[in-house]
């Protein structure tokens, strides 16, 4: 396996055991980031929506939030990890920041970047599927050095697909809820719905995926780790 393959591999949770890939449940841990990625997630709007709560100022909850997450971004470059998210991360809060205390802004529109992100994720997954390359099998595919191998098997490329859907769904439930929120100014019902729809929903949607893809590993014959040409055959009408 190939160093930039095995490194998708880990990320994802996917191990070799006598030349058969397995997932395991780290993968679910994994696919959070890890525990300083799950902190991340939830302490920097944490911190916002009790500060607004409390102090009822715009201005003191984007500096907090900000603060906060760039405090786990030193944390990052401090212990060595990719620089390269730490900048990405940094570039995020800057934009977010400047945006909300700019001249004319509302600290509503500190939430505008992540609206970009939830688009722009949920776009490209849910293409990914109507072409018919789901995002999903292409990782897996990737990671375990098959390629394209996964598309010939119906089965596979049905269990691919949906579970790219369900993290397409993950994206457009947090635009169909948030974005009403934000048009109508209410920012501390905008705080909380991001912290529910953030880590929470993040988590039940990994889930879900992790046991979609994980039947596919199972199903898989157990000497080779290739797609199961024979179940597939009998599965066909």
């Amino acid at each position: 396996m190939s160093q930039q393959r095995k490194v998708v591999a880990d990320r994802l949770g996917i191990r070799e055991v006598d030349g058969v890939h397995q997932l395991d449940s780290k993968s679910l841990l994994s696919g959070m980031g890890g525990l300083q990625g799950i902190l991340e997630s939830i302490v920097p709007g944490t911190i916002f929506v009790l500060v607004f709560a409390i102090f009822r100022s715009q201005v003191a909850a984007v500096i907090s939030g900000v603060v906060s997450s760039s405090a786990f971004i030193l944390a990052r470059a401090v212990r060595r990890q990719s620089l390269l998210n730490a900048l990405v991360g940094l570039a995020g809060i800057a934009i977010a920041a400047f945006l909300a205390l700019r001249n004319g802004g509302s600290g509503r529109d500190y939430f505008i970047t992540g609206f970009i992100t939830n688009f722009s994720y949920g776009a490209v997954l849910g293409l990914s599927v109507l072409v018919r390359y789901p995002i999903f099998g292409l990782i897996v595919g990737f990671a375990i050095g098959e390629k394209l191998e996964w598309r010939k098997n119906k089965y596979e490329m049905r269990i691919f697909s949906a579970a790219t859907l369900v993290a397409t769904s993950i994206f457009a439930i947090r635009l169909i809820v948030e974005l009403p929120l934000y048009f109508s100014n209410q920012l501390e019902s905008l705080a909380i719905a991001k912290l529910i729809l953030g880590l929470p929903l993040y988590a039940c949607g990994l889930w879900l995926c992790w046991l979609l893809i994980r039947g596919v590993f199972r199903r898989r014959a157990p000497n080779t780790g290739a797609p199961d040409t024979q179940n597939e055959s009998a599965s066909k009408p």
